[in-house]
């Protein structure tokens, strides 16, 4: 048996995707805002911060729930405050997804055993999923919880009972409690819809199907409760507000960041489904004909529209907010009988690795603004690399007569060719490092910053100790250096004060970043004492 997976398209899509994660995860520093900030809050966690209601440089951060900084101080239990173990968790729910996306598959298509490994090949190895499940972010997570609960569904319809409804609800508070309600935006509406996909001599009666996804919702909201009944106490009236309505509610209804046209998700369809959609057989098994053919596909389709729907109608819009729906566009995909292909047709999946040659070029020659940062810069050596990299990815496509194979190496190594080009760009300009390593070594007497907005950028990567203090106006920056001499400063402006030597400058997120120590007040001799 074990030989039998290590020979089977699913170890493939498990190696592929882990692989291609570690290195990804090795290529980049940790990435601002979202990875530095979702690794501060468990840092604040880890030494000893309230587990139930997070923080975020010593105010309660209410934007997420709390389940990431959970696993990752699991994590450090075992490793110590690790930023590579950390950095791992969320792509482990990536290997997760992969294999209930298999899952999946064999139970809507117990016919057809290989679509189950071919389905997790094409999740494993699409671009936008890699990517993304290779960052510290939420949407692996919420991808589990998902699937979960698709095979929840299709549980609940095959065999009612008690199990079926409970893993369902258990399902919703897993995606509740990796990234609050919006697992209901991907989920419900496919629970609601099931007149549409199931084939009526097997549909389940309305009443009780209806009654069985509210008790699971009942549920969800009972296991849910269990961290939100303390959470919401402990964290007073303003984490009440924000967690309860302006994080989940309020974001779809007049979203106060990443507001984008209704358009945005649409006209990203062709990157969703790189690479393995760029062909005939892919576009075909994504045909409307193909989609309302079976139960099984009229499922997955409408689990994929629907989420489309949704996120396009909410205001927020961000490109990994759909990764909870590529499960469902791998299952489509799953249909089309790849063979090979004629060369101008595996050229048009390696077109974005030619472009990120070009750029590699380009950034080498300056050509490109904004990237040599720091001192930072494309040296020839790699761009060797990088051609070299693109050129054998072409070269392995081309030849190799296994389509499946050839198709399941394109995004991985564009990956890692778009990280060699942009080297210069993302350690240059996006590496928390070099500003922590000083707050780091010389925090005893304090830190503060003069930037209203900071999120915790260095907190972790300098294991900072205490809370940054955030000044609000030249006041408070007056009062703070005055009763904090040896204190860093950090600021984006440049400081007249006398009281004030420079130590570092040095651009960060494309802004100009310093920091100031604050002179030691000068000691007074005992003969000048008494002079006085």
């Amino acid at each position: 048996m074990i030989l039998r997976f290590l020979q089977s398209r699913l170890a493939l899509a498990v190696g592929l995707f882990a692989m291609t994660a570690v290195v990804l995860v090795l290529l980049r520093p940790i990435l601002p805002i979202d990875e530095t900030r979702y690794l501060t809050v468990a840092w604040e966690m880890w030494q000893g911060g309230s587990k139930a209601v997070p923080h975020l440089n010593g105010d309660i951060y209410s934007h997420k729930p709390p389940l990431l900084f959970w696993l990752i101080n699991i994590v450090w239990l075992v490793t110590g405050a690790s930023e590579f173990a950390a950095r791992l968790v969320a792509p482990a729910f990536g290997l997760i997804s992969i294999l209930l996306t298999a899952r999946l598959a064999r139970t809507l298509w117990p016919d057809a055993p290989d679509r189950a490994g071919f389905s997790a090949l094409i999740l494993a190895t699409g671009g936008v999923f890699l990517l993304f499940g290779s960052t510290t972010m939420f949407d692996t997570m919420l991808t589990t919880a998902v699937l979960a609960a698709m095979l929840a569904l299709l549980a609940m319809r095959r065999a009612p009972g008690v199990m079926p409804t409970l893993g369902f609800g258990a399902a919703l508070a897993l995606g509740v409690l990796a990234k609050g309600p919006v697992i209901l935006v991907h989920v419900i509406p496919v629970a609601l819809m099931m007149p549409l996909w199931a084939d009526r001599p097997t549909r389940a009666g309305l009443v009780r199907w209806y009654r069985d996804i509210g008790l699971g919702i009942a549920v969800a909201l009972g296991l849910v409760t269990i961290w939100l009944g303390p959470a919401l106490v402990l964290g007073g009236e303003e984490y009440r507000t924000d967690i309860l309505w302006r994080q989940s509610a309020g974001r779809m209804v007049a979203s106060f960041a990443h507001e984008r046209p209704f358009w945005f998700f649409p006209a990203l369809l062709p990157l969703f489904v790189w690479p393995w959609g760029w062909n005939r057989r892919g576009l075909a098994a994504l045909a409307p004909r193909a989609l309302l053919a079976t139960m099984p596909s009229r499922f997955v389709a409408l689990w994929a529209i629907s989420a489309l729907t949704g996120f396009s109608l909410i205001s927020g819009k961000q490109v990994h907010y759909l990764l909870p729906a590529l499960p469902a566009v791998a299952l489509l995909l799953s249909a089309m009988q790849p063979n090979p292909a004629p060369i101008w047709r595996k050229l048009v999946l390696l077109l974005p690795v030619l472009a990120l040659s070009g750029l590699a070029v380009a950034i080498f020659i300056g050509a490109v603004p904004q990237t040599q940062v720091n001192g930072a810069e494309m040296s020839l050596a790699t761009l060797g690399l990088t051609i070299a990299v693109a050129i054998a990815l072409v070269g392995v496509v081309l030849l190799i007569r296994s389509a499946v194979l050839a198709t399941a190496i394109v995004a991985p190594v564009t990956l890692l060719v778009l990280h060699l080009a942009l080297t210069p760009m993302i350690w240059g300009d996006f590496d928390p490092s070099a500003i922590a390593r000083v707050l780091g070594e010389d925090q005893a007497n304090g830190i503060a910053t003069t930037d209203d907005k900071y999120a915790g950028e260095f907190s972790f990567a300098a294991r900072l100790q205490q809370p940054v203090t955030v000044l609000n106006g030249p006041v408070a920056q007056d009062a703070w250096v005055k009763a904090n001499p040896g204190g860093i400063l950090i600021s984006r402006n440049d400081q007249s004060d006398p009281t004030l030597t420079l130590i570092l400058h040095r651009d960060f997120q494309g802004k100009g970043y310093r920091l100031y120590r604050v002179k030691q007040k000068a000691q007074t001799s005992p003969a000048e004492v008494a002079g006085l």
